[in-house]
């Protein structure tokens, strides 16, 4: 009898790892067949215009495994970059209060809510999640990034200064950046003397700034340090050329102020040579008009439309032929001819951004379409200067 039961002992065994094994394959087949009915339920709330139910649905399937996480960064990152950010809040929230997800897997989905926010406009959850990545190396350039970006939408000047200074530390290229925030918070100033101090403390950071150079020498020649303003903003020609047509005609006034025309002469001469700078050029046509004739300033001018065409020139060497014309039909015709092309310049744009193209009649140091810093300069070619 004994004999009997050992050789039943596999049979039993064996009977029993099948029934087992049998009993598994009914479980996980009973699972699969929940899942496919779920997943239909997910479809059919998608096909009927329910998606917010489908998300919940589908974020319900989907649990958080090591092969399941990249779907769930995946699909929160489709839903902010097409505009639907509570569904992205919904699942990277999922994510973090998820128990079998490592600390470094949670402080990711605790970043990537902090962009949700940041893109719904919740400034101070956006803010308060990326100040609290900041320190986590791995995150630490991006959150700063995202946070500048942040206090950039919400003109919190002095934050984003202390953003910016950490990214200088790191990455030189970010020095024009601070430049440019710090005359954002000159610019807001009621005080003269504490905004010179912020544009002051911009030209150390970018001694090449033509915003802060600009803003100084208006800023001196209203409160009459004319020596101070002129020398400002003529270094403007070596630093930055382009805006040298910003600077003239404050400069004008500052050499007028000192009964210093023939100064005057001899910089527009420079900015002529240097910079190719057609406002430069008209005003020195005016000088040569003034003080020479007519037909020198229109020979003049011509020279300088054969070196630098531009319809600013044109309309100015069409100014000069009007004023020698006799009256009569050929002058009236001019006139004519002189209104059409102040007209098509009125409708043309003065700056345009390097960076995306944006063009517009406005300077603006901070390009409403990219959202780059000092990317925007005066137009240059025919339709500039």
């Amino acid at each position: 009898m004994l004999e009997l039961l050992f050789l039943l002992l596999p049979v039993a065994a064996a009977y029993g790892w099948f029934m087992g094994r049998n009993s598994v394959r009914n479980e996980e087949r009973r699972e699969q067949e929940e899942f496919s009915k779920q997943y239909v339920t997910g479809l059919n709330l998608l096909l009927s215009d329910q998606p917010d139910k489908a998300v919940d649905l589908f974020i319900e399937l989907l649990d958080v495994d090591s092969d399941t996480l990249e779907t769930h960064w995946t699909l929160g990152k489709l839903f902010r970059r097409r505009g639907e950010v509570d569904r992205a809040i919904k699942i990277h929230q999922n994510l973090t209060s998820r128990p079998n997800i490592t600390e470094t897997q949670r402080r990711h989905a605790m970043f990537e809510l902090g962009l949700d926010y940041l893109a719904a406009g919740i400034f101070d959850r956006a803010e308060e999640m990326l100040l609290a990545m900041q320190n986590d190396k791995a995150f630490a350039a991006q959150c700063q990034r995202h946070l500048l970006e942040l206090y950039e939408s919400t003109h919190e000047w002095d934050k984003a200064i202390k953003v910016a200074l950490k990214l200088a530390r790191n990455d030189a290229s970010a020095e024009p950046l601070v430049a440019q925030l710090y005359c954002e918070l000159a610019s807001k100033q009621d005080d003269p003397k504490l905004a010179e101090k912020y544009y002051q403390k911009a030209r150390k950071h970018d001694p090449d700034s033509a915003r802060a150079a600009l803003s100084l020498g208006r800023m001196w020649y209203e409160q009459g340090e004319i020596s101070k303003a002129q020398r400002i903003l003529m270094s403007i020609l070596d630093a930055d050329p382009a805006f040298i047509s910003e600077a003239l005609p404050v400069l004008q006034a500052c050499f007028r102020s000192e009964n210093d025309e023939a100064g005057f002469v001899r910089f527009l001469h420079q900015c002529v040579r240097d910079a190719n700078s057609t406002t430069a050029a008209i005003l020195l046509s005016e000088a040569i008009a003034s003080n020479n004739s007519i037909e020198e300033a229109e020979q003049f001018m011509q020279s300088a439309l054969l070196r630098n065409p531009t319809m600013k020139g044109f309309h100015q060497l069409m100014d000069f032929h009007i004023r020698a014309a006799d009256v009569g039909k050929a002058r009236n015709s001019l006139e004519v001819l002189q209104k059409l092309v102040q007209q098509q310049m009125q409708q043309r744009p003065k700056y345009r951004c390097r960076h995306c193209g944006f063009s517009g009649s406005t300077l603006y140091w901070h390009c409403p379409s990219c959202r780059a810093w000092g990317e925007i300069k005066p137009i240059t070619g025919l339709d500039g200067d």
